[in-house]
């Protein structure tokens, strides 16, 4: 049954059916809500020449500076090595003859050195047929290049390539749409919500938005349109707004202002650019939701699906109970995952703060552990939201439907 099917059955029953498309009811409710009351979770930039988030912090400009080029490039030669010393620093420098691979440069070949400091963890020997990232700066007039990164891209198309062969050789067509819709949720990410953020516009609302069309693509692409689609995409909406209604406030009411980043600090001197820095930070963490839900959502509606197949005869209740029962184990493993994927990727910053140490309670205080936390915990409340919701949607659904 088609979702257009689905409300126009719903507006043409009387009253007494109403309650089997609760969940249509529900989610029309909640859309329309989000546009009568945005003030509820948005901040509107003002219209200057800084941006003041929360009690007073500056998100300021800074002057335009000229960029360098890049350009992709392979190392033709052996490398020889020779020993330096500045200013009481060891450095390995390596000669390199290197050849540009794209860009209007192509085939241009040129020398330099690439400096390697002593004990540094983030540069290695470059070897014979390696590439890099070369970069083209102008100094005084004249024209320097110099060694930037190495170039990993190459490698990246292998494992993806091996991740995409798995898929479809587990999950055949279905893992064709499934990739078609990770890169179509890609593509509004990229394509839809960067540019517009960058643009000025209000990051929650294009946040929301940009969640609601990565919700459509990956379920109805991935999964079709039916009933247990219909199921998840509303339950997966509703718990995204409520997951940007909590998102909203705490990081309000905790003076949070997206400043606890590397990043955050670029995108601070970006030339000739203001950013609400809070907005991202909140549309980052219901986007990362988003990847949760998509998992338990399905997941849930499939499972009382398949209960109610396997025993048409069951109500509500015990519809319910069932599908509960087995949504129960997915929170108790996905909030685990959850929390060990936000500690692994915060490591090196506890490490750091250990090594310095600071009191515990001083560090989870600080901005940088708290957004964090918070990123780990809205994600974990719209988890835990997530299961009995779909669960009695899906149960309310099929119970009626049995009947």
């Amino acid at each position: 049954m088609s979702l257009i099917a689905i409300l126009t059955d719903f507006f043409s029953r009387p009253m007494g059916f109403k309650h089997q498309y609760f969940f249509v009811y529900v989610v029309v409710i909640l859309a329309v809500s989000f546009f009568i009351f945005p003030s509820v979770l948005a901040e509107d930039l003002p219209a200057t020449d800084d941006s003041f988030l929360g009690d007073g912090v500056s998100v300021g400009m800074s002057p335009v500076v000229q960029e360098d080029e890049f350009f992709k490039a392979v190392i033709l030669n052996e490398p020889t090595e020779r020993a330096e010393t500045e200013y009481g620093q060891f450095f390995v420098i390596q000669d390199l003859r290197v050849r540009i691979l794209n860009g209007p440069e192509t085939g241009k070949e040129i020398d330099l050195e690439f400096e390697i400091p002593e004990g540094s963890p983030g540069m290695s020997r470059l070897a014979k047929s390696d590439k890099v990232i070369l970069a083209k700066s102008s100094v005084g007039g004249e024209e320097l290049y110099y060694v930037s990164d190495v170039y990993r891209l190459d490698t990246l198309w292998f494992v993806l390539g091996i991740f995409f062969l798995l898929v479809v050789a587990l999950a055949r067509f279905a893992g064709l749409r499934a990739i078609l819709g990770l890169f179509l949720s890609f593509v509004i990410i990229v394509w839809f919500i960067v540019p517009r953020i960058i643009e000025g516009q209000n990051a929650l609302f294009i946040g929301f938005m940009g969640t609601l069309g990565i919700a459509i693509m990956s379920l109805y692409v991935a999964h079709g349109f039916r009933s247990r689609t219909h199921i998840a995409f509303s339950s997966t909406l509703i718990t995204v707004f409520l997951a940007l209604f909590f998102a909203s406030f705490f990081t309000k009411i905790m003076h949070l202002f997206g400043l606890g980043s590397e990043e955050a600090f670029f995108l601070q001197t970006a030339p000739e650019k203001i950013f609400n820095l809070r907005g991202i930070l909140v549309a980052g963490i219901i986007i990362g939701v988003l990847g949760v839900l998509d998992d338990i959502t399905t997941g849930q509606a499939a499972v009382v699906e398949e209960i109610h197949l396997a025993n048409p005869s069951l109500g509500l209740g015990e519809l319910f109970k069932r599908g509960f029962s087995v949504g129960r184990e997915h929170i108790i493993s996905l909030v685990n995952t959850l929390v060990l994927a936000y500690t692994g990727a915060s490591l090196p910053l506890l490490l750091l703060f250990q090594i310095y140490s600071r009191p515990t309670w001083l560090v989870m205080n600080s901005e940088i552990i708290m957004e964090e936390l918070i990123r780990m915990l809205i994600g974990s409340i719209a988890l835990l939201l997530a299961v009995p919701l779909t669960t009695f949607l899906a149960a309310r659904y099929y119970s009626f439907r049995g009947h």
